[in-house]
């Protein structure tokens, strides 16, 4: 065999390893492919279904127990706006400027709690309530601001206010008193306080927590919203 003849035979050996090769690694990757692919819409419907089913609303279930008490808070940072010259404002009123400074952050936590809850007879449906219960927070509410005090917008004064024309009559400054400003305590204002305004207007008070005024205070276990849901869901497979 000449060297021409023996190179020719060796490049067509090569091919026909590499044709042979190429062709073994196609059926080895079909032994893979094709039965991966229901495999794996298997796997992922049967995921689907455990999931759900360990997520499921029912009575006494351990995600209805989370549900019920979710183990998330809120966290919320209120701020009141301190007049600092309500005096000079109170003596030239036409030209004098308001200066505000923000009070340091009243950290609270806000709990969610769901009340009166009730299932259909078939457990197919659940109806309850939402109520909110503030509370101090333990590390971010600064103990020693509880002292902190202020001037700050009687918004009870000014809400009764809007009720006279651009001059009030005596009247109002009888039931509001002189004073546009009152120097109070800070967290009051968002945990309650009273005024002799607030006990003339006492028993108009609507809603939960009416013996005070205070924007924490008047929230704090109120009565959000009412839900009704429908629990479950039907799976289809393909």
């Amino acid at each position: 065999m000449s060297s021409n003849d023996y190179q020719h035979y060796v490049l067509n050996e090569q091919r026909k390893r590499r044709i042979k090769l190429f062709l073994v690694k196609i059926l080895v990757s079909a032994l893979f492919i094709i039965p991966a692919y229901p495999f794996s819409r298997f796997l992922k419907n049967k995921i689907q279904k455990n999931i759900l089913n360990a997520v499921h609303l029912k009575p006494d279930s351990d995600s209805f127990k989370l549900w019920c008490d979710p183990p998330v808070t809120a966290i919320v940072n209120y701020h009141l706006f301190n007049i600092t010259n309500s005096f000079q404002i109170v003596t030239n009123p036409i030209s004098t400027p308001i200066h505000i400074k923000d009070t340091p952050s009243y950290t609270y936590n806000i709990k969610l709690n769901k009340i009166n809850i009730q299932w259909s007879n078939d457990n197919k449906n659940i109806s309850y309530g939402v109520e909110r219960l503030f509370t101090r927070h333990p590390t971010r509410f600064d103990p020693s601001s509880a002292n902190d005090t202020g001037v700050f917008i009687d918004l009870l004064r000014a809400t009764f206010r809007t009720q006279y024309q651009l001059k009030p009559t005596e009247t109002f400054y009888d039931f509001a008193g002189m004073n546009t400003f009152y120097h109070r305590n800070a967290v009051e204002q968002l945990e309650g306080f009273t005024s002799d305004l607030f006990n003339m207007i006492k028993d108009q008070m609507v809603g939960p927590n009416s013996n005070k005024t205070g924007f924490v205070y008047r929230q704090n276990g109120s009565r959000l919203f009412n839900f009704s849901i429908q629990v479950g869901k039907t799976i289809y497979t393909f």
